[in-house]
């Protein structure tokens, strides 16, 4: 159980925490500059930018990949819950955590694993225009992965630890 809390500590840090909303911003930004810079620079001044179309989808790369990590954090994906809602509540929270273990495994395997490997297989290529390592464009698929396991992670330890205080309050109440 100490395991458990210390983990949902560190997790519970990380959800509080609005770094991630604050870097989204700051790419957002940073996106719609060069935009700008690249329709200034194409159209009034009839001399294009090499690397801002590079630039910007690099960064919406980023942008979305942390975007679905924070909609993660707050349930704010698409969800069909008309017959998730005519379950009993017990049912609801088991079924629940059945799809929150899911999800993490699936997000592990697909962004996580594959992150890495993407990573690690284009450390050595460089982007054209940018000269930049093209690991770091590729790394956004597992910090995006990480963020969100670590998401899923919380609730899926919130309701064990849940189930466990219940178990334990029952086991209290049998001995007295």
């Amino acid at each position: 159980m100490i395991i458990i809390e210390t983990i949902l500590k560190i997790l519970k840090f990380i959800r509080k925490s609005n770094i991630i909303e604050v870097i989204i911003a700051l790419l957002a930004a940073v996106l719609s500059v060069i935009v700008l810079l690249q329709v200034v620079f194409r159209y009034v001044l009839n001399s294009p930018l090499a690397w801002t179309e590079e630039a910007s989808r690099f960064l919406l790369i980023w942008i979305v990949l942390l975007g679905a990590a924070i909609g993660i954090k707050r349930k704010s994906h698409f969800t069909v819950d008309i017959f998730f809602k005519k379950l009993s509540p017990k049912l609801q929270q088991n079924l629940q955590l059945a799809l929150d273990v899911f999800l993490f495994i699936l997000i592990f395997d697909a962004m996580i694993i594959n992150g890495v490997y993407l990573s690690s297989l284009t450390f050595r290529q460089i982007s054209p225009a940018l000269h930049l390592r093209m690991s770091y464009v590729y790394s956004s698929v597992l910090v995006g992965g990480i963020l969100s396991c670590c998401y899923v992670l919380e609730d899926i330890l919130l309701y064990l630890k849940k189930e466990v205080e219940k178990n334990q309050d029952r086991t209290t109440e049998k001995g007295s």
